[in-house]
């Protein structure tokens, strides 16, 4: 099972699909992070409207670049955090490669992205910081990823599994599957999961339902990570639990 929390340091808020932070608000504001919840994108298929992983990209130092089209609603909704969005140049719509090119994870000093289709602003913020870019064929590349420290993640699909070996980042390969994402056979780690703290971890669902909980378990502690549950049952592809992170 997950472990307790300690005095670990937290973000300041998350940003939570609409639709699942019901499910997860109590638990987190119980750790006084406060909620932001996405609304629905209008071009977006269903499934993925709400996810904040489609939408949204960190960039690093308290940058985040938006989709257009949700450019206002987060500038809103972030206007009391020290954050500085950046509009994106890309319009997402329907269908794929038309609405992955904010789905981009970034860890540490590297960014896992599917280059042809990533949003140049993205890019040329990324390109600001150095970062080095792990190129990949899985469009969905955020959703993929459970990025569990600056050089460490969890991911089923294989290429970005090479791809982090290649390049020095540690990774634990798991098992496809075990994460539910309605109208679909399964969902992704990197979508059911986000950093809320150095060393937190959150999960939407409990992470000890999947099969490989056992080799996560052990990944996560060896790097002094602390999976935090927040609610019960299986766990749920939401789209990444994006943590708010202010410029100091």
């Amino acid at each position: 099972m997950p472990q307790r929390l300690g005095d670990e340091k937290r973000v300041k808020a998350v940003i939570v699909d609409g639709r699942a932070a019901s499910l997860a608000k109590n638990r987190i504001k119980a750790m006084g992070i406060e909620v932001i919840r996405t609304v629905k994108h209008p071009r977006l298929y269903e499934t993925v409207a709400f996810h904040p992983d489609m939408v949204i990209c960190p960039v690093g130092e308290g940058r985040m670049v938006v989709e257009p089209l949700m450019y206002e609603y987060f500038k809103k909704a972030l206007m009391s955090y020290r954050v500085e969005l950046l509009k994106g140049e890309s319009e997402l719509s329907r269908n794929y490669p038309s609405n992955i090119a904010y789905n981009i994870a970034t860890v540490g000093s590297k960014a896992f992205l599917y280059s042809r289709h990533a949003d140049r602003t993205v890019v040329k913020e990324l390109k600001k910081r150095a970062v080095d870019f792990i190129n990949v064929k899985q469009g969905y590349t955020k959703c993929s990823t459970a990025v569990v420290d600056d050089n460490s993640i969890i991911t089923a699909d294989h290429g970005i599994y090479d791809g982090a070996l290649r390049n020095g980042v540690d990774a634990l390969l798991i098992e496809p599957g075990h994460i539910v994402l309605e109208g679909f056979d399964y969902g992704f780690i990197g979508g059911c999961c986000g950093r809320i703290g150095s060393s937190l971890l959150a999960f939407a669902g409990d992470p000890s339902t999947h099969p490989d909980w056992a080799a996560i378990s052990v990944f996560l502690k060896k790097r002094g990570v602390i999976a935090v549950s927040l609610f019960e049952g299986p766990l749920m592809d939401v789209g990444t639990i994006i943590p708010v992170l202010e410029i100091c």
